[in-house]
């Protein structure tokens, strides 16, 4: 698959250039890049938010952009979390409604309190579910999103940066209750991250580079350049 931009004077920008990537059910892939690598492009073609402008994406063997809206929707919704970089919480929402929010699409499910509140205890947030964004920490907000994602049971879990802006220990709070998740609720996560430090965690590390990726093999974790050249 490949996803290329066209900028000004007739500049193409391939962002993700013909990859081929096959994901098995219950893998934690962890995929390392500098900034501008790609990596956010190719997380988004893969949960069906931006189409690619050549190739297929391919879930429970089904061509997702072969579908209706209505479908892609219902696969979105149902079998796919999102977390994304920026938490993105409704300001005038709080806690319990920021979670409980993605049940009502595409189709409305009552009385799923409980189950929010159970993720909120899962994430050590049993604390603050009548609390508003602005009261919590960026760390707080990003564990709101976490459980936000979690909240349809979704199969497939996409984590773009999770740890961004989060200092060491919260860090590893965050990568503990990815792990967690992993050895539970969701069978198969997906997670872009600079940091290399955090490649232990999956059970596949790839490396992208100017759209292009490629395996990183354990005994290659320990590289200090592996991440790559910068992108212009």
């Amino acid at each position: 698959m490949s996803k290329y931009y066209k900028l000004g004077a007739g500049t193409i920008v391939k962002a993700v250039d013909k990859v081929s990537l096959e994901i098995a059910d219950g893998e934690f892939v962890i995929m390392v890049g500098r900034s501008g690598s790609g990596k956010t492009t190719l997380l988004s073609l893969i949960g069906g938010l931006t189409k690619p402008t050549s190739g297929t994406i391919m879930i429970d063997g089904k061509d997702l952009w072969s579908l209706d809206d209505r479908e892609q929707s219902r696969i979105r919704a149902e079998k796919i979390g999102f977390i994304f970089q920026i938490p993105s919480l409704i300001t005038t929402m709080n806690v319990m409604d920021n979670v409980r929010l993605p049940t009502m699409f595409p189709n409305h499910r009552e009385n799923v309190g409980r189950e929010v509140v159970q993720l909120l205890e899962l994430v050590g947030l049993s604390d603050k579910v009548g609390a508003h964004p602005s009261q919590l920490s960026v760390g707080q907000q990003k564990r709101v999103a976490m459980a936000r994602a979690l909240i349809n049971h979704p199969e497939i879990l996409l984590a773009d940066e999770p740890t961004s802006d989060l200092d060491k220990a919260t860090e590893g709070e965050m990568m503990s209750l990815l792990r967690k998740i992993h050895h539970g609720s969701v069978r198969t996560i997906v997670m872009v991250t600079h940091n290399l430090d955090l490649a232990k965690f999956g059970t596949k590390v790839y490396r992208m580079t100017n759209g292009l990726i490629e395996r990183v093999e354990s005994e290659d974790l320990r590289s200090t350049d592996l991440i790559g050249e910068p992108t212009t």
